[in-house]
């Protein structure tokens, strides 16, 4: 290091007084403030974690380089703060086909124009899920709409007594005489299940949408071809999310008009009655139809966004308005009509819906296929290119497998027929629409599909174990045969498991290959579909809906544990920090994204931090690193040689690149890589998330850091030890030698800061893009 760049140490002294800053961005399931920071009065220096040996910690022990101090950007608590967030477990559907939104495959080169055929695909890509995902929330709706409207509603009243006497509070709903106990009043009574979860869904993705988006004033990234998350407004995401909510809204109250108003206009038709039925569903079907085309509209400028976002509204209103006049259709006296059988309408209904949800997903197969055909990305594209379709079906699966538990279930209590022999006790057998069933025989498949899988797995992960027993043995000089090198190797093959992530998920699609043939030959007609329930496959039916039932009743268990609970909050977060980084494009009742919070505020740090002279040492962990990376892309051009850029346990490869090619491809890598100062990328061979971070396809070029730091760094026990030194994996990477090196050899390159308070200025236009203020831009994503 060069003596005018030298500083004393300063240990104690504020971090404004420093030059560089190091700044740590956890990955997932982050702890507490002091933890990550390791800045506790107490240091372990021996043992492990169940039982070591500790003394006071040293001042300059809370450094990783003398005179940088460490600052840490937590941000556990976007999804693991609140103990509510963990019933956000029951809308993982949602998030499944959002992130399948974003799991396209890379476009053509660039500089080679894209085709017809590729514009095509990747249109049809978009709208496919998008309106997967509009299927996907009339789906929820429709199952409550089951509960509240056709077994309550409709076929609890059709048994009149015998029902008022087994359950005592539908006796007004019933019992002859009953205060609702017409067709319609019940109908009436028995939307306002499906009304709740629609009120309950719109409240909280608009809560969501103002506690979690954030911009960074002032700053102006410059926009690269390569990297879409360098665009703007990429983190901007209120107006296109505005608008798909109002769609989702108005489709969703316009199903549960639909349902109400079937039953009332075929018995209005039959009577001879005025078509004012008719009229309504027919205005009910316009809405439903005008507001799933303005699901396809992509995100434009500011303007037209705003124009499309009344049109959206005024859709919403007027559905409202349609079902409070179907309310009052549906209630108004028919002499003569009663509620016998099945409620009119609703399985054919649901039928169609699964039908329509299946030609979808053979949509997105076809897109993704016709996209991976023109990608560079060949080999680093997971399931050549089907990852996104996959991940859309498993979501789908899932929804239809919730659904169907929710609503058999509650047929059986409502109606006591939920245990062997209870029909010849006198219960009320109340039926449910043979596609639900369908979904439940596809579950039972798919548990014994997961049962092989889980097998497969083991046995894959015992032939790998053998295969690293060799590598372990060279790389340590030791036995092949000695108990230590056995388990360094099963931790090096538990490192490379990630890669059988396509097989598993490719085989847990089997199941909904026999749903497909079941909704289809029943969407033609044909009485085949409703005979395979029967022997053993109404078995299988039986035992679905009851793992189905105790998987519900395993995610509400999660959920309410962890209001008690922080650690257990912390465990559901796991999920959300990989599952919830992607702004809500596709489905804006997911989970909010935190990126969209988190991106903006470390944009804000990190500039400020460099404008004022200081460099930015900006490490991530995991997750972190993704974060990391994101916020990259967003700097302005006058900060970036102020930064540099330590990554470990990165999946940024491993999997966003090969999952996620159109956003994390290796040129939009190579392209952050050039924005920074200097990156270095810290991985181990045991770690089954981290891994290189390549920069060209296939793996052509990579970062500096190529070869994997070891772990375990020793393989005998020390001395004054009784325990091997622990095999690390995914974990501790910052006290790892390396680390110390990487952060000591980007502090000497940033010294003594290149970007000072005149820099701060807004950028020339030839250097990026617009003003964050200019909304011009809005929509990106779309």
């Amino acid at each position: 290091m060069p003596e005018d760049r030298a500083r004393p140490a300063c240990n104690a002294c504020d971090p404004r007084d420093a030059s560089v800053v190091e700044l740590r961005i956890h990955g997932v399931s982050g702890g507490q403030a002091e933890e990550l920071l390791d800045v506790e009065p107490a240091v372990r220096v021996g043992g492990d974690r169940l039982a070591g040996f500790f003394r006071w910690r040293r001042a300059p022990d809370t450094r990783t380089v003398p005179g940088v101090p460490r600052e840490i950007f937590a941000w556990g608590n976007l999804t693991s703060g609140r103990a509510s967030r963990a019933l956000w477990l029951l809308l993982l559907p949602f998030i499944l086909v959002n992130i399948a939104y974003w799991m396209r495959p890379a476009p053509p080169q660039e500089g080679a124009p894209p085709s017809r055929l590729h514009r095509a695909a990747d249109l049809a890509y978009g709208s496919a899920s998008r309106l997967l995902a509009l299927g996907l929330t009339v789906l929820l709706v429709l199952a409550a709409a089951g509960v509240g409207m056709d077994l309550v509603g409709w076929q609890c009243p059709a048994y009149g007594e015998r029902c008022a006497a087994l359950r005592p509070l539908l006796g007004a709903l019933s019992a002859p005489g009953g205060l609702l106990a017409r067709p319609g009043l019940s109908l009436a009574a028995g939307a306002l299940l499906p009304l709740a979860v629609v009120a309950l869904l719109w409240r909280l993705s608009r809560r969501t949408t103002s506690v979690y988006e954030a911009a960074a004033q002032g700053t102006a990234p410059t926009p690269s071809a390569a990297a879409p998350l360098s665009r703007p407004h990429f983190w901007r995401n209120s107006m296109i999310m505005g608008r798909l909510r109002s769609v989702h809204i108005a489709v969703a109250v316009g199903a549960v008009g639909l349902v109400a108003a079937v039953p009332a206009a075929r018995f209005d038709a039959a009577a001879g009655a005025p078509p004012v039925g008719a009229g309504l569903v027919g205005l009910l079907g316009a809405v439903l139809a005008g507001a799933s085309l303005m699901a396809l509209v992509p995100g434009t400028a500011h303007r037209w966004n705003r124009s499309a976002d009344r049109v959206c509204a005024r859709l919403r209103d007027t559905a409202l308005g349609l079902l409070a006049a179907t309310v009052l259709y549906t209630a108004w006296p028919r002499p003569g009509w009663t509620a016998q059988g099945r409620l009119p309408g609703y399985a054919d209904g649901l039928t169609g819906l699964l039908a329509a949800l299946g030609l979808l997903v053979l949509v997105l197969f076809a897109a993704a296929a016709a996209l991976y055909a023109r990608t560079p990305l060949k080999r680093d594209t997971a399931m050549r290119g089907l990852a996104g379709p996959s991940a859309a079906a498993v979501g789908l699966l899932l929804g239809g497998v919730f659904s169907s538990a929710v609503v058999y279930q509650s047929a059986g209590f409502l109606g006591g027929c939920h245990y062997p022999g209870a029909e010849r006790a006198g219960c009320v057998p109340l039926a449910t629409p043979a596609p639900y069933s369908w979904l439940q025989l596809a579950f039972a498949l798919e548990a014994v599909v997961v049962a092989g899988v889980a097998l497969w797995l083991w046995l894959r992960l015992r032939r790998r174990t053998a295969e690293e027993v060799s590598a372990a043995a060279a790389l340590y000089g030791r036995r092949r045969d000695a108990y230590r090198t056995r388990m360094i190797a099963r931790a090096r093959a538990m490192g490379r498991m990630t890669e059988s992530l396509p097989v598993a998920l490719a085989a847990v699609l089997v199941p909904g290959l026999a749903l497909a043939v079941l909704v289809a030959a029943r969407a033609a007609g044909r009485p085949g579909a409703e005979e395979a329930l029967h022997g053993a496959a109404g078995v299988l039916v039986t035992a679905g809906s009851w793992l189905g039932t105790l998987m519900l009743a395993a995610l509400f268990g999660v959920g309410f544990s962890a209001y008690r609970r922080r650690p257990v909050r912390q465990a559901v977060g796991v999920l959300w920090d990989v599952g919830t980084f992607w702004p809500r494009v596709a489905h804006p009742l997911a989970p909010p994204s935190y990126a969209e919070r988190a991106v903006p505020q470390l944009v804000a740090r990190v500039a400020a931090t460099a404008e004022a002279g200081r460099g930015v040492v900006l490490s991530g962990h995991s997750q972190g690193s993704v974060l990391a990376a994101a916020t990259v892309w967003q700097l302005p051009p006058h900060v970036r040689p102020s930064v540099a850029l330590v990554t470990h346990g990165s999946p940024l490869h491993r999997l966003y690149t090969r999952y996620f090619p159109a956003y994390f491809g290796p040129a939009a890598l190579a392209d952050a890589q050039g924005r920074v100062a200097r990156w270095r990328n810290l991985w181990r061979v045991t770690d089954a998330i981290g891994g290189p971070v390549h920069t060209a396809p296939e793996g052509a070029r990579t970062l500096e850091d190529a070869e994997p730091i070891p772990d375990p760094r020793r393989y005998d026990i020390p001395a004054g030890e009784a325990l091997y030194p622990e095999i690390l994996g995914h974990s501790f990477y910052v006290l790892d030698p390396a680390y110390a090196d990487a952060v000591r050899e980007a502090t000497a390159l940033l010294l003594p800061g290149t970007v000072g308070p005149a820099a701060a200025a807004a950028p020339d236009a030839a250097d990026g893009g617009a003003h964050v203020e200019d909304e011009d831009e809005r929509g990106d994503q779309g």
